[in-house]
């Protein structure tokens, strides 16, 4: 239908225009001396038309026949880069599907754009660092190098790379830098978690480990094991400096100090240090809150106390968490160290029976040791090495 309406305006034009000039009795002088040109009006009109749709085709296809090789040249380009992307593609597939030896040999195509070639070569790098072909990794890092808008990314894979390899000052280098100019992602944030692990950087790990944590982007049990790991290694590296340990407690949020292996090693360290009072402290505070045989097994090694308090505060905590063995072993023990021979043997008993253990073995073996009955104390020193070697 649209053709039909078209043609009828084309007539209706061509009519309206016939009668137009059918009324049009003008005409056009030329004086171009010694000549003379005389036209009428409307023919006038007609060349004109005419020669105005001539000028136009001709200036139009003089353009064309102009920019012929520019658009050739942008042909050529198109077809690059469509290659190029499609390469890219290509590659990012076959490094997910785990097809490595195809990730390169597309990232080489991919290299012919400029668009794509630092993506590609990121790409290719991870591929043979899971190749481990270190060098071949590295060239293709010195070909990201050359694509400014892989900046970031290529700081970001150095750094990835480098915890890899166990580099950990590297990549701290490489996350520390990029963290001040303010690129504090998640990514960013676990390989620089993972690189100070690894430089044994506890007090960082545990820094980083509070912004990880404040994201969500670590399961908690994950969280909770590596608080642990970062509390005891930072204590080991104190020893035996008391005031350094007590600034490190200090520095804890509540949730960390309630964490039972946070506050045994804490207390454990502050007993080895010579501060038995701040270790006890800390004990009695984690044992209060939640019963944890870590911190029983502290306290029950820790002294300075009359035996009656000792005694009132293990029954305390029995009445409340019921009989423990961990903590029935410390009564035991208690017990023992005063010579409290009858109590001490009622109590590891109740622990042997509640479950054995090489520990409650020992200190039974012990008790009859120091009375003399040394068959029974024998007995139960094979019964702890049965145990021990998982007889």
């Amino acid at each position: 239908m649209r053709w039909i309406v078209w043609v009828l305006l084309a007539f209706a034009l061509a009519v309206g225009l016939a009668l137009m000039m059918r009324f049009n009795h003008g005409n056009v002088a030329i004086l171009w001396p010694p000549y003379r040109i005389e036209l009428s009006a409307n023919l006038a009109l007609v060349l004109l038309a005419v020669g105005f749709v001539t000028l136009h085709v001709v200036l139009n296809a003089t353009a064309r026949a102009l920019s012929l090789p520019q658009r050739v040249r942008d042909y050529r380009a198109r077809r690059r880069d469509e290659r190029a992307t499609t390469a890219l593609r290509d590659s990012v597939l076959a490094f997910f599907e785990g097809r490595l030896g195809r990730v390169e040999r597309h990232a080489s195509l991919a290299q012919a754009s400029p668009a794509t070639a630092g993506a590609a070569a990121l790409i290719a790098a991870r591929s043979a660092q899971r190749l481990h072909e270190a060098e071949r990794r590295d060239r293709w890092l010195g070909h990201a190098a050359g694509a400014p808008e892989a900046a970031q990314a290529l700081e970001m894979t150095q750094a990835e790379l480098a915890v890899e390899d166990r580099r950990p000052e590297q990549a701290i280098e490489i996350v520390e830098r990029m963290h001040a100019g303010g690129a504090r992602h998640l990514v960013s944030l676990w390989t620089a978690l993972r690189a100070y692990e690894q430089a044994e950087r506890w007090d960082e790990v545990l820094r980083t480990l509070r912004l990880v944590e404040k994201r969500d982007a670590l399961h908690p049990a994950a969280v909770r094991r590596m608080r642990i790991r970062a509390t005891e290694g930072a204590l080991a590296r104190m020893s035996a400096d008391g005031p350094a340990i007590r600034e490190l407690w200090r520095s804890l949020r509540s949730d960390e100090r309630a964490l039972p292996e946070v506050a045994s090693a804490f207390a454990g360290a502050l007993a080895a240090a010579g501060a038995p009072d701040d270790a006890r402290r800390i004990a009695e505070q984690g044992l209060d809150a939640a019963f944890s045989e870590s911190l029983i097994g502290v306290y029950g090694r820790l002294g300075g106390l009359p035996l009656r308090t000792r005694l009132e505060r293990l029954e305390g905590w029995r009445q409340r968490y019921g009989d423990e063995p961990a903590l029935l072993l410390a009564l035991g023990r208690t017990c023992a160290g005063e010579r409290l021979w009858g109590k001490a043997e009622e109590y590891l008993v109740l622990a042997l029976r509640g479950r054995p253990t090489v520990a409650v073995h020992v200190a039974l073996g012990e008790l009859y040791e120091a009375i003399d009955r040394t068959d029974a104390a024998a007995t139960h020193y094979r019964e702890a090495a049965r145990l021990a070697a998982g007889a």
